[in-house]
């Protein structure tokens, strides 16, 4: 287990540790599978089917399992009529995050997923006091208001459209979820133009630039958030995957990421983070450690497109170091929706977006597309609520009144999942691994020669 350079992360690491040993252990000598866990609650324990067939013996972090089991794609119907498009204002959302800290070699150009290490320290000002954190150091009052709703949500849930018979039985879904109704086949899904955006008009930024930044492949795991819970071990009570920044963690500050290694190529040190997705696989022994409501085998994406875009409607400025960027809401089901910015879909069926989890054919990958606000007020890195420093532009493409268009982040994520189980994401246990929960963070990490070039690929029309 590498050292934090930060002391304070180092002692409160070993005093978690030591806890989650002492929770683990507990779990494994206990009556049932987590039942002394979830006895707490007032919750009885789940059927097998639900939980692993014993805890797990040690805290470590979870590993991809890939599954062979297929059925036969769902059988075609008609697609059902969609409502309009979810309401997305903003309320704030509470959660936190924990690292591993890895120690390696630089290199610039090399493969996405390889490490990459800089010495480089931060002369920028740490984060970690709450409120506004302006690039000059004053932390200004603002509204809590959400600004303009995003133009390209993902349509209302269709209505009573169970499309599997759940695995594990009604006492599941009751202490667990997500319900069967959570899912719906692809092909149900009515065709929507909701992933294009508006449209460009004269001047726009038609270009583009991704970032290279592998899968996820050195296995960066941890259930901490430092944007909205900094010095919280535990505070997202669900796992994290990241790519980007090998440090991030709950302790992180400006400096720590300036410091850090990263996957990406051309030194982006950026921290780019989403919760998990598990296959239930019976018998499965992967189980959170400090959370053992979220359980089942850890699912790695198949690719991770990191893509930012330009303006419908002209240039984009440079968006500044250490922006601080959130999309959707980890809490959305238990805050009715609030902030819900979820979008699935499968390979071949792109033009059909739901918030439900997609039941895709033999052959077709299940999507995840993020997109992030391309507005920023020119002043704030972050702000109380950690969204309105930031905004989505209106439907024409136009930001708020004083925010300037910046470099638009969607990351969209595919995996290789097995047909006939059910998958999940990771979530807190009230929103009962609810697919409208989905949500990603972004902290800019990108050297300022960096940044300028994909303000210039982007504005300029090309694809880099």
């Amino acid at each position: 287990m590498g050292r934090h350079k930060n002391p304070q992360y180092n002692r409160k690491r070993l005093v978690v540790a030591g806890v989650a040993a002492v929770t683990t252990l507990g779990v494994a000598v206990g009556i049932g599978i987590y039942g002394s866990a979830f006895a707490d609650r007032g919750k009885p324990a789940a059927s097998q089917e639900c939980l692993p067939a014993a805890a797990p013996a040690s805290s470590a972090a979870p590993t991809t399992t890939t599954t062979t089991e297929a059925a036969p794609p769902p059988a075609e119907t008609a697609p059902p009529q969609e409502s309009a498009p979810a309401d997305t204002n903003t309320q704030t959302q509470t959660e936190t995050q924990t690292t591993e800290t890895t120690t390696t070699t630089e290199s610039q150009q090399n493969a996405p997923g390889t490490v990459i290490t800089d010495t480089s320290t931060s002369q920028t000002q740490g984060y970690g006091s709450g409120g506004l954190v302006a690039l000059n150091g004053a932390k200004p009052n603002s509204p809590d208001y959400g600004g303009p709703k995003p133009p390209a949500v993902a349509p209302a849930v269709p209505n009573a459209d169970t499309a599997q018979t759940f695995a594990g039985g009604q006492a599941c879904q009751n202490q667990f979820g997500p319900v069967a109704t959570d899912f719906v086949d692809i092909r149900k899904v009515r065709p929507s133009n909701v992933a294009q955006g508006a449209r460009p008009q004269r001047g726009a930024s038609t270009g583009t630039f991704v970032a290279q930044c592998g899968r996820n492949e050195n296995g960066h795991f941890n259930s901490a958030n430092f944007i909205v819970a900094p010095g919280n071990v535990n505070g997202a009570e669900h796992t994290h995957d990241y790519v980007g920044n090998l440090t991030t963690d709950g302790f992180s500050t400006n400096e720590s990421l300036a410091a850090a290694g990263t996957t990406c190529r051309q030194g982006d040190k950026s921290a780019y983070f989403w919760p998990v997705i598990r296959v239930r696989n019976k018998g499965s022994k992967a189980v959170d450690p400090l959370n053992a409501h979220n359980f089942g085998d850890v699912q790695r994406p198949a690719s991770v497109e990191l893509k930012f875009k330009g303006s419908a409607r002209g240039q984009v400025v440079a968006a500044p170091q250490f922006l601080r960027v959130l999309t959707g809401n980890a809490k959305s089901l238990s805050q009715a929706g609030v902030n819900q910015n979820a979008k699935w879909t499968c390979t071949g069926f792109e033009n059909r977006i739901t918030a439900k989890y997609p039941l895709c054919p033999r052959g077709s990958q299940t999507v995840r597309i993020a997109d992030f606000p391309g507005c920023w007020d020119g002043v704030n890195t972050d702000s109380t609520n950690h969204r309105t420093h930031v905004a989505f532009a209106d439907q024409a493409g136009n930001c708020p009144a004083g925010f300037k268009a910046i470099p638009q982040l969607t990351i969209t994520l595919k995996y290789n999942l097995p047909q006939g189980k059910v998958f999940a994401l990771d979530a807190f246990p009230a929103e009962k691994h609810a697919p409208i929960t989905d949500h990603n963070d972004f902290v800019n990490v990108m050297p300022n020669q960096l940044m300028n070039r994909v303000v210039q690929c982007i504005n300029t029309g090309r694809r880099c």
